[in-house]
């Protein structure tokens, strides 16, 4: 691991710090020296004398005083520590039971740490009046490493004290460091550490056990409980951490500090001591690890190129699923975090330089989403997955049939009770001619009732249709507007099957859709001549995966309507906090809030929101939703309004225990793998996987991870009935894979109750509500908030659901609420403008805020916006990649392609009519006829599968490879070719 921190103090008391010892007298293995490129320029000897050290922390190199002038003096910042730390079980091993060899190998994986931090030393200066950054890699460092921790645990760790001093050239004047690159890549660095040391490791004998998805490990057969049990400084950070709500290590830092405890001065020779006398039991399975790695001896590790390139493409894959440019640092931690022990930062580099050199990937110019990217890289098929969209957008220009016309509008105007906006942007929508357009309105501008108005205006014939990209959101539009609903994966799965020129495609909560998602409902559209309007509000919560498609369609060009007034907020103070909240204006948003509570930690401030709404009346209970930032926190909440409810006799005390699925989070990338497996997960197929005998719907149960003839990873399933299967996940459809957590919960009646996955058998939505009235064993029976309807099922089959009281986010967006409690920890890593402002608008009439530090909150809040990246805006080519620009380059093609799409749609005409006429006309009555009949709906499944495969098949055909020369030219243009496909 790898944590930088800032130093403080005067010189003199930071080179003491380091040189001699704080908490304990360093012994002769201690060794510091020097490092870095400047070392020979500056002709420091090999060791770090204090004299020395303590003048260049204080700014004097060669004859410079470094520093800004102030009226007091100069002022020079002296430093940062960049401290890395082995594991725990490595810590043991080296010190406690004395393998030296250990401490030499985290030398020189420290060494090929430091490199790779060097390449990012900048300095900043200015030209033509604007401050830019140079990139020098030089630095000078002053390296100790210690051997314990302040608690006095064995804890092998080197600090890096790097010197704020960089020049451009050896010969140059020195400048003041510059160290935002730096701090970007400490994830980078951690991870490259822990694979070299991985790997030496394994090549001194001993096993590691590592963890895919965080890329930390521990060396086999060390028990866990001796590390907990010599771990005590990381457990007082640990839970300092989450008493206050602290994550992700800039937000750890802060404990780290507040735990410190008073210094006890020792001798690491009686240290040595101690610890080999604290290991009591576990010195026997400590001694077996160590006579297990002798008799594997030393010995190379070659590492195999293919799992090299394995772990290349899975960082570039795994990194463009969730954002569309990433840090090129954070493709390297992907990767290497995947194959801990396997591979090296010196294996993987190469390979992704190479997807760079072949243009694969690409560097990205200009700033996009909200986080710092130094060395910001996308790929090429997402620079084409995106100009695709704008290839849709000029396709779709004048390819519609107007939805209302004037005369059926006229009457709908005058009795709707619209606004002036809400008129215009229903008569946009209702008489475009542009087959795709767009509604962006802000939170609560009655999107939902233009899209019930626009169903009455409609010409005859015509079938609106609600779509989101969640069921709820989907049957909240669907309800209000009394049409027909579908989720966005729905429609998706079905290819469109049933969709003609007829239907009108109303896809609400559209700044939540990814741009894959985005691309095929508009390959629907394109296919079949349904218009497509898109609702969204570019201000709140966005997709989870890749892209911001609403956003960019409206910067390529989409036909987008607008709405600036919410309707839905009914106080003046709540009106004011939603407009302070969009402008950007959060400490003003904040101070019109009904109440804001500040804590000491998290659960104290969980227990604040559910004691302030336990409070209320029943009926205001029920008006009142509580939001959550993540599920854990849901977890709290909901735990701590049970146990008040059960007081007071609304929740039974006799509870039944039952299992939960919950998600496991695993990405397509990650099921394709089976080390990202872990045994008591459960796993089910969204088709029935005939070579692995694996059956659709079933749970099966991860018992471990075993390797065929082959090497090949299996998992090892276990079926309902006990049955063992050996499965490899590669052979699977990443999207037809579901993965989840086996939890427990109680249940009792008058408990509520929110279900978490959409059921076709149930006819339930994701996130409905329900109260149990009734509990029988497994068997409830449950009233659904929604229609009231009462319903018995089965929670022993049926086990995607949880307690229903509190709510995220993310899930609550398209709902109303007349006031909600929002629960934001300051250290969450989900605390963002989005989400903020997402929160307090779903609230009609007041919000009550809990947070530590409401000052802390409004600079994480400016901070952070929760915006998503986009590679043509990175790239500069918004402009450029306009649906304009793109109908101007590539007119003969979009003249072939809208050919081919007329073609197809009077395929898919004739062949509806053909169904109809069958469906008509056939009434089986002997035995052949019904054979026949039977036949016709094999042909019908058929047809459908190979529509569906079909437009797989033209989705992700490969463009030919352009020649380096057009790449260079214009990778718009290579990007060009083929986005029909």
């Amino acid at each position: 691991m790898m944590h930088p921190r800032r130093l403080k103090g005067s010189p003199g008391n930071i080179a003491r710090y380091y040189a001699i010892g704080d908490y304990y007298t360093k012994g002769e293995a201690e060794r510091s020296s020097w490092g870095g490129a400047l070392v020979s320029e500056l002709d420091l000897s090999d060791d770090v004398d204090p004299e020395t050290f303590r003048s260049l922390l204080a700014g004097k190199v060669a004859g410079q005083q470094l520093g800004r002038h102030r009226a007091d003096g100069i002022q020079h910042h002296p430093g940062w520590d960049f401290a890395i730390s082995a594991p725990k079980s490595v810590s043991v091993m080296a010190l406690a039971m004395g393998d030296e060899r250990i401490v030499q190998l985290h030398e020189r994986s420290v060494d090929v740490t430091l490199a790779y931090l060097e390449e990012h030393a900048q300095l900043r200066k200015r030209e033509a009046g604007n401050i830019v950054h140079e990139t020098t890699g030089r630095l000078l460092w002053a390296r100790f490493t210690e051997h314990a921790s302040r608690e006095l645990d064995p804890h092998l760790h080197t600090h890096v004290v790097v010197l704020n001093m960089t020049n451009g050239q050896s010969g140059d004047p020195m400048a003041s460091l510059e160290t935002r690159a730096m701090y970007a890549e400490q994830m980078t660095c951690g991870q490259i550490y822990r694979n070299e040391l991985a790997h030496g490791l394994r090549e001194l004998g001993y096993e590691i056990d590592f963890d895919p998805r965080r890329g930390l490990f521990e060396i086999r057969g060390v028990p866990k409980a001796l590390i907990e049990e010599m771990s005590q400084r990381a457990e007082q950070i640990n839970e300092h951490a989450q008493q206050h709500g602290l994550v992700g290590q800039a937000s750890r830092r802060q404990s780290f500090y507040a735990t410190r405890g008073a210094k006890v001065k020792t001798g690491i020779d009686t240290l040595l001591i101690q610890w080999r006398g604290r290991l009591g039991p576990y010195e026997k399975p400590l001694e077996a690890v160590r006579e297990g790695a002798a008799r594997s001896g030393e010995h190379p590790v070659p590492v195999d190129r293919a799992d090299a390139a394995r772990a290349a493409l899975f960082g570039i894959r795994q990194s463009e699923g969730k954002e569309a440019v990433n840090p090129l640092g954070r493709l390297y931690t992907t990767g290497l975090a995947s194959h801990v022990g396997e591979v090296r930062f010196q294996n993987l580099r190469p390979l992704v330089d190479a997807h760079e050199e072949r243009r694969k990937l690409l560097a990205t110019r200009g700033q996009t989403g909200d986080e710092i990217l130094t060395r910001g890289r996308t790929t090429r098929r997402t620079v084409r997955l995106e100009q695709s969209l704008a290839m849709h957008l000029a396709l779709a220009v004048g390819d519609g049939r107007p939805v209302a016309s004037a005369d059926r509008l006229l009457p709908i105007l005058e009795q709707a009770g619209l606004s002036p906006a809400q008129e215009r942007a229903l008569v946009d929508m209702a008489t475009s001619h542009d087959r795709v357009t767009g509604l962006q309105g802000v939170a609560g501008a009655g999107k939902s009732t233009l899209v019930r108005s626009l169903k009455d205006a409609a010409l005859p014939g015509t079938i609106l249709i609600a779509l989101a990209p969640t069921s709820s959101a989907a049957a909240e539009l669907g309800e209000k507007a009394q049409i027909e609903s579908r989720t966005v994966a729905s429609l998706l799965a079905g290819g469109g099957y049933g969709i003609s020129g007829n239907h009108v495609l109303v896809l609400d909560e559209a700044g939540q859709l990814g741009s894959r998602q985005a691309l095929r409902v508009l390959e629907i559209s394109q296919a079949t001549g349904a218009r497509l309007i898109l609702l969204g509000d570019n201000k709140q919560t966005g997709a989870i995966e890749q892209g911001k498609a609403f956003w960019l369609m409206q910067k390529l060009g989409m036909e987008t309507a607008e709405l600036t007034e919410s309707r839905r907020q009914e106080t003046e103070a709540m009106r004011q906090a939603v407009a302070h909240a969009r402008a950007g204006d959060y400490a003003a948003s904040i101070g019109r809030l009904d109440k804001v509570v500040g804590g000491e930690d998290a659960a104290t401030l969980a227990a604040d929101v559910v004691a302030e709404w336990t409070r209320l009346s029943p009926r205001s209970r029920a008006a009142t939703n509580i939001l959550v930032l993540d599920n854990a926190s849901r977890l709290i909440v909901n735990s701590n309004i049970r146990e008040v409810l059960q007081r007071e006799g609304v929740v039974a005390a006799e509870e039944t225990r039952l299992s939960v699925l919950t998600p496991g989070g695993l990405s397509d990338q990650e099921k394709r793998m089976a080390r990202f497996y872990s045994g008591g997960q459960v796993v089910t197929f969204g088709r029935d996987q005939p070579g692995a005998g694996l059956g659709r719907d079933a749970e099966y149960r991860v018992v471990g991870v075993v390797r065929d003839a082959q090497g090949r990873q299996r998992l090892r399933l276990v079926d309902e009935q006990g049955r063992t299967h050996l499965w490899d996940p590669r052979a699977a459809k990443a999207s037809q894979v579901n993965v989840f957590m086996d939890e427990q919960r109680v249940l009792s009646e008058g408990d509520r109750i929110q279900w978490r996955l959409v059921s076709k058998e149930l006819q339930l939505k994701n996130a409905e509500r329900g109260t149990i009235e009734r509990l029988e064993g497994s068997l409830a029976r449950i009233c659904w908030d929604r229609g009231k309807r009462v319903q018995t099922v089965d929670l022993f089959r049926h086990k995607t659901w949880d307690h229903g009281y509190a709510e995220t986010i993310y899930s609550a967006q398209s709902k109303t609420y007349d006031r909600v409690y929002v629960l934001a920890p300051v250290g969450s890593p989900l605390v963002s403008a989005q989400n903020f402002y997402t929160a307090i608008t779903r609230a009609r009439y007041g919000v009550k805020l809990w947070t530590q530090d409401p000052k802390k909150l409004v600079e994480r809040l400016e901070d952070r916006s929760g915006e998503k990246t986009s590679s043509l805006e990175g790239l500069g080519r918004l402009e450029r990649d306009h649906r304009v620009q793109m109908a101007a380059r590539q007119g003969p093609h979009l003249r072939q392609m809208k050919e081919d799409q007329d073609r197809e749609r009077l395929l898919r005409s004739d062949h509806r009519l053909e169904r109809e006429l069958w469906t008509r006309n056939a009434k089986p009555k002997g035995l052949a006829d019904k054979f026949a009949g039977r036949a016709q709906k094999v042909f019908e499944a058929l047809d459908h599968h190979l529509h569906s495969l079909l437009s797989d098949h033209h989705r992700n055909r490969d463009t030919p490879a352009p020649t380096r020369e057009q790449q260079t030219r214009d990778i718009g243009r290579e990007a060009g070719r083929g986005l029909d496909r």
